[in-house]
This record gives C-alpha cells, sequence and structure tokens, in this order.
C-alpha cells in the first residue's frame, strides 16, 4: 500500500529503505533437493495464548471493564502491563498479543504484536492462501473535544517489522487509520512489508477538524497470509497527547528486555541436579545486568535494586540499598548486580521448585508510566533440561536427500534415568501430524570426525501437541535408559527425505553451537542463532524392584494432560490395557490422598478440591504389580 494524505500532516522518523525478504511457507521440501539447507518457517499458532486462556479465563477473553466515557489526553501506551492481551481501558479488541518475546531491542520491555492469528491465538483462516486484514487494535474513544484549530496535538508510535518472528513480506503491510466525525475509517498512514528489526518512530499530526471531537478513535492493522502466526509486526510506546511535537511527548525510564535464567548453562535443570552439584554457585551467572532506557527524562538519577526470593517469599538476596546510576536523555543505563557467589538453596526437600528474581528502580520526580520500572522472573527447577525460554518465534526445519536427523547436546549433571523428551512441534501449512519419526538418545557425536554412538531409538512417533496447552508435546520411552554425567544427545530421525516438523525454536536464547543436524550422510552444527525447543525429561523412574527386562511389556505407559491443571485431569495411556490398573494420586511426600480402578483407556479426574502444588500420579499394573509414577503440577 502507498503512503497518502489528504489534510493530515504526516512526519515519519525512519528509514525508507525496503528489503524484500521470503519466507518459507510449507513443510515439505523436494526430496531432490541436493543441498543440505537449514529453514525457518513461520508458526501455526501461539500456545503462550492457549495457556493463558486455560489458565486465567478457560470461557473466554479478557474481562472488559466498561467503559462509560471516553477516555482523556494522554493516551499513552507501552504495553508492559501483565497479561497477553491489551488493556481494556485503552483499547477495545482483543487481537494484538502483548508480549516482551517477538520483538528485538524494544524501546522498553513489552510490545503488542499484530500476526495472523486470533484472540484465541489459532488462524484467522487456516485454509487461506491469499493476505487478508488480519488484526486489529483498536483506541477506546478519546476525548478530542474542544480542540478545534489546535495544532497540537500528534499520534507517535514506534513500529518494528518482523522483530525475532516472520518476516512481512512487500506484499503485507501496516496500517493507521482515524474515525472521522461521520463514523468513517479513513487512511492517514501505511508501511508495506520488510525484512527489518530497528524500531522506527512515526508522528502523524491529528489537525483535522474531522478528527477533532469527542468519540475521536485510531486504529493499527495489518495485512498479513492469515494462516498462522506469520508477517508480524510490533508496535511499541504509542502516545496521543496535545501540546506537543513530533518525536516528542514521551519522557520515560524503562527496562528493555525481559530477565535472563541466573543459571549459566541452562533455563531450567532438574532440582535433584542442581542439588547435587559439588558447588552450585558455579551453575550460577555472577552477576545480574540490566539496561534501563532515558526517553527525553532529561539528567535523572536512578537507584536500582535487585531481590531474590523463594516460592514461599522469603528474601535469599537483597541489594537494597542498591545502585544509583545518572543519565541524560537518550543514554542507556547498565546496571549490574554482583551475586557474590549466590547459589539458590539445596535444602529445600523436593524434587521441582522456583525462585523469584525482581529488580526494580526507583527515581525522583513524575515518570509517566510505572509499569516498566519492574522486572519478574521465575526461575524454575522441573525435571528436564532447557535451553529455550518456554517461547516459540519462529519455526525450524531442515531438508535433504536421506537420513535427515537432528541431535541436541546437554550436560548432564548427575548419573539419572531418562525418561522421554518434551518436544515443541507447531507446524503450519500442510498437516504433518499422521508424518512418523524415530526419537533418539546418543551417547557420543562428533562433527569433525562425522561419527555418533546411538544408544536408543523409539520409532513410529508423530509430531502431534494436542495434549499440551503450552506446545510441549510429551513422549515416554518404552525402556529404562541410565544416562552418566556428561554430554547426551536427544533428538530424532525423520522417516521421510525433505521432511520438516515445523520443531519451535525460541529466539531470545542462543545454544546453537549444541545444536546438530545430519543430512545424506554427514553432521553438521547448526549456524542458525536460537534455541530447539527439545526438553529431556529426567526422573519419575518406573518404581519397582522387580521389574526385570521379561516384565517391561507390563509397564503402564500413560500421558496426563493438561498439566500444568487447574481442576481436573485426564489420563490417557498409550498401549491397550489387557488387565485393571489402579491410579493412585498422592501430595509430594507420597501420602495417598484417593484411588481408583481404571478399565478403559482414559480416565478424568476432579482434583477441584486440592490446593496448589506438586502432587504424584501412580498407576499400577493390578496383575503384575508393576508401577510408574508422573508428577503433576496443580495451579
Amino acid at each position: 500500500m502507498q503512503e497518502h494524505s489528504s489534510s493530515t500532516n504526516i512526519i515519519i522518523a525512519s528509514r525508507q529503505v525496503i528489503i524484500h525478504g521470503l519466507t518459507l511457507m510449507v513443510l515439505f521440501f523436494s526430496p531432490g533437493i541436493s543441498s543440505a539447507q537449514e529453514h525457518l518457517v513461520p508458526l501455526g499458532s501461539n500456545y503462550t495464548i492457549r495457556a493463558f486462556l486455560q489458565k486465567n479465563n478457560p470461557t473466554g477473553f479478557r474481562i472488559q471493564s466498561s467503559v462509560t466515557d471516553t477516555v482523556t489526553l494522554p493516551f499513552i501506551d507501552d504495553f508492559a502491563r501483565p497479561g497477553i492481551y491489551p488493556f481494556d481501558s485503552l483499547w477495545m479488541d482483543n487481537d494484538a498479543f502483548i508480549n516482551s518475546t517477538f520483538c528485538d531491542r524494544p524501546v522498553t520491555i513489552g510490545v503488542a504484536t499484530l500476526d495472523g492469528l486470533d484472540a484465541y491465538g489459532r488462524p484467522h483462516d487456516s485454509l487461506a492462501t491469499a493476505d487478508a486484514i488480519a488484526d486489529y487494535l483498536t483506541s477506546q474513544p478519546i476525548d478530542l473535544g474542544g480542540l478545534q484549530g489546535d495544532t497540537s496535538v500528534w499520534l507517535s508510535f514506534y513500529y518494528q517489522a518482523q522483530g525475532l518472528g516472520d518476516i512481512p513480506e512487500v506484499g503485507d503491510s501496516l496500517v493507521v487509520q482515524f474515525r472521522d466525525t461521520a463514523g468513517t475509517w479513513n487512511h492517514v498512514w501505511s508501511i508495506p512489508g520488510r525484512s527489518d528489526t530497528v524500531f522506527q518512530r512515526v508522528s502523524i499530526h491529528v489537525n483535522d477538524p474531522v478528527y477533532l471531537y469527542k468519540g475521536f478513535q485510531f486504529r493499527f492493522y495489518n495485512i498479513a497470509t492469515v494462516n498462522g502466526n506469520r508477517d508480524h509486526w510490533n508496535l511499541d510506546y504509542v502516545i496521543l497527547n496535545k501540546n506537543t511535537l513530533p518525536n516528542d511527548s514521551i519522557r520515560d525510564n524503562g527496562f528493555i528486555n525481559v530477565r535472563p535464567s541466573l543459571l549459566n548453562e541452562f533455563t531450567s535443570m532438574p532440582y535433584n541436579h542442581y542439588k547435587g552439584l559439588a558447588s552450585p554457585a558455579s551453575a550460577m551467572v555472577s552477576s545480574i545486568s540490566d539496561t534501563v532506557r532515558n526517553i527525553n527524562y532529561g539528567i535523572t538519577s536512578l537507584n536500582y535494586v535487585a531481590t531474590i526470593s523463594d516460592e514461599n517469599g522469603n528474601s535469599l538476596f537483597n541489594s537494597f540499598p542498591g545502585v544509583n546510576q545518572s543519565g541524560s536523555s537518550g543514554s542507556l543505563l547498565v546496571f549490574d548486580t554482583n551475586l557474590g557467589g549466590f547459589s539458590y538453596p539445596v535444602t529445600i526437600p523436593k524434587d521441582s521448585t522456583g525462585f523469584l528474581v525482581k529488580t526494580y528502580f526507583a527515581q525522583p520526580g513524575f515518570q509517566s508510566n510505572a509499569n516498566n520500572d519492574t522486572i519478574r522472573y521465575t526461575q524454575t527447577f522441573e525435571n528436564y533440561y532447557s535451553y529455550d525460554d518456554g517461547s516459540a518465534e519462529i519455526g525450524y526445519g531442515v531438508t535433504g536427500n536421506t537420513d535427515v536427523r537432528v541431535a541436541y547436546r546437554f550436560d548432564v549433571k548427575q548419573t539419572d534415568t531418562l525418561r522421554g523428551v518434551q518436544i515443541y512441534f507447531n507446524p503450519v501449512g500442510l498437516n504433518v501430524h499422521n508424518k512418523l519419526f524415530q526419537l533418539a538418545y546418543w551417547d557420543q557425536l562428533s562433527v569433525s570426525g562425522n561419527s555418533d554412538h546411538l544408544v536408543y531409538k523409539l520409532i513410529n512417533q508423530k509430531p502431534a501437541n494436542v495434549d499440551s496447552l503450552n506446545g510441549f508435546a510429551t513422549y515416554l520411552f518404552d525402556t529404562l535408559l541410565v544416562v552418566p554425567p556428561g554430554p547426551a544427545y536427544v533428538g530424532f530421525f525423520q522417516n521421510e527425505p525433505g521432511t520438516i516438523y515445523g520443531l519451535g525454536l525460541d529466539r531470545n536464547t542462543d545454544s546453537h553451537a549444541n545444536m546438530f543436524y545430519h543430512l545424506d550422510g554427514f553432521w553438521y552444527q547448526s549456524t542458525i542463532n536460537g534455541s530447539w525447543m527439545i526438553r529431556p525429561l529426567f526422573g519419575d523412574t518406573i518404581r519397582t524392584a522387580t521389574v526385570g527386562i521379561d516384565e517391561l511389556a507390563s509397564v503402564p505407559v500413560f500421558d496426563i494432560f493438561p498439566n500444568p491443571a487447574c481442576d481436573h485431569f485426564t489420563v490417557r495411556f498409550q498401549d491397550e490395557i489387557s488387565s485393571p490398573r489402579i491410579l493412585k494420586l498422592s501430595d509430594i511426600t507420597g501420602r495417598e490422598i484417593s484411588s481408583w480402578v481404571v478399565k478403559n483407556n482414559s480416565c478424568f479426574v476432579d482434583v477441584g478440591n486440592l490446593g496448589r502444588g506438586i502432587y504424584l500420579v501412580t498407576i499400577i499394573n493390578a496383575n503384575t504389580g508393576v508401577e510408574a509414577v508422573r508428577k503433576l503440577l496443580l495451579q
């Protein structure tokens, strides 16, 4: 779309450079392709939204607050508030995704992302092939009455094409419209798709009399491919105000980035493995680093504080009274807090827990937005190793003629039982849910020597994710795998040459040095920055002293979903039931809460009367006494 205006004056503070991008859409490539390649593909949906709805509002969208009158100036939103939907006192619709992960170097923490998905995180039209209007971000009615003849009213905002997500092509666009006194939406600005991760600022003069009335509205929308999580635009710091100038209005100091893990190698690891380290402090970063952006605030002094507490709120670390720094307009203030050898406690009698890392700053005088002056991050210890932060911004795949494999290296810290793997599959385009692959575990792999040692392979698996609201599908192995300390490689073989399964890739962390793929007879190290969303599961072992090789066939193999759960969960068996099974629910100490006899392939369990926490689900083969145990988290 071309940029144009009638009586509305526009100043665009941006580079007028358009880079044509190519987005890979389909999940199948011709087996005749001779060169080995890695590919990035758009995702099909957004599981962060689905998980949020399940946990906070399973029956619908955000709860709308009633807006009985128009919004008064200034209208300001930098999207730093908690939640996934636009703030309902300022915005009317739910399409935009509020997040801190799809953006790259935002103005301040938090953006509104427009994509090809609806408010539920699903494609607007999964069968569409042509571009269409996808997401709207529409302001509540705003009072501009009494401003006739006033030339000081400006709308300003920052936008970013692509960010860490999918590139909007030239046929896509970001559009701004104004609603006039007759109720007509008029086009006032647009920009075609581009490959660019730099935020640009736009200032639009609101001086036409048809807009200066009580009830004025403006809105953004994007034209995109509406069959998946693609064609991303990020918006930051939207301001409509009077008595201002182009590229003015903002007076703020705010954090820029989300908090990364305080573990120096992983985002999560089994708590028992962490507790078993000779020096847990060696697994920690040495300091906490945060960056605050001074936006036209002038010379100011900030007092920065970092705190760490356990899941019960007990303080473990506090840098108070904090560090003072002064900076001028446009400066970036970097705060580094030495942890002084801090480590998370190892005395908690649990096999999973979490710690809250909170950093914040205080400043004298007026601040336009207090939501971006605090960062909260929960460091979790579960039964898996992970490099990713739990959010997928793009999909990953490889294509080749023969023998397509991926292997992910994890430095396991103690001997334990590898029980399975969680994988985030999120395909778009052709359905691959019935395409088979083979899970694998290697204990050795060498790119330079082009060699590996395969220990275990589980055949006939499907890239489904229907059982997991956060996008991870859980695959349990059918045998016990005792893994020693040191490198362990988990991944899969693709059964068909050229097949891409849409493996989730987190772009906010980078572990490509541990990512390997095999094509046409050779191993390669990945060259794409990011982290595959593959997590090896440890512990939760089969608890019986008499299980031998011949008895493994009688071990119950089952899934729990959803997990985490709120008020109910379902147990579904992966094998056919030939004899009755006993389901026991216990607390984390092993105290039995209830039990049932299960004769069908699935069982629905109501736990609405139980408190939050970790529970154990035990399935016992009534004939053999062989049992299997899995953890259940109630939130």
